[in-house]
């Protein structure tokens, strides 16, 4: 199963329209119906009941719906979190005496304010 493809399933959930959906995740209208079809076919069930302005969810669609919002929601925290052990750990700095008192310690400032996690030596 794609996160992404339930991402989709989400915000067709949210906006009840193809048309927005794919304009909010910068993608195409036959991407988001693709999407919407394979998990469809993955669950061998219905999600939307659909005709030319809306989509709305079926009863298994809202069944489906808080447990694909919880994996969504999952696989960002887990994203970000990793992202943020990226960004600790130790480095050491060796400097010549000229630029210690010149443009260095604005570097080191900027240094520590992006990376607040990382020990520097």
């Amino acid at each position: 199963m794609n996160i992404r493809f339930l991402e989709t399933f989400v915000w067709l959930a949210k906006l009840e329209n193809f048309r927005l959906t794919a304009e909010k995740l910068h993608t195409t209208q036959a991407a988001v119906s693709s999407r919407i079809a394979s998990l469809e076919e993955a669950f061998d069930v219905r999600l939307f009941d659909r005709n030319t302005r809306s989509a709305t969810l079926t009863p298994a669609g809202r069944r489906m719906l808080a447990y694909a919002e919880r994996i969504v929601r999952l696989d960002g925290e887990m994203r970000r979190d990793i992202d943020a052990a990226s960004d600790a750990g130790l480095i050491r700095i060796g400097v010549i005496e000229s630029i210690v008192h010149s443009w260095f310690p604005a570097l080191m400032a900027q240094l520590r304010e992006r990376y607040p996690r990382l020990d520097v030596e």
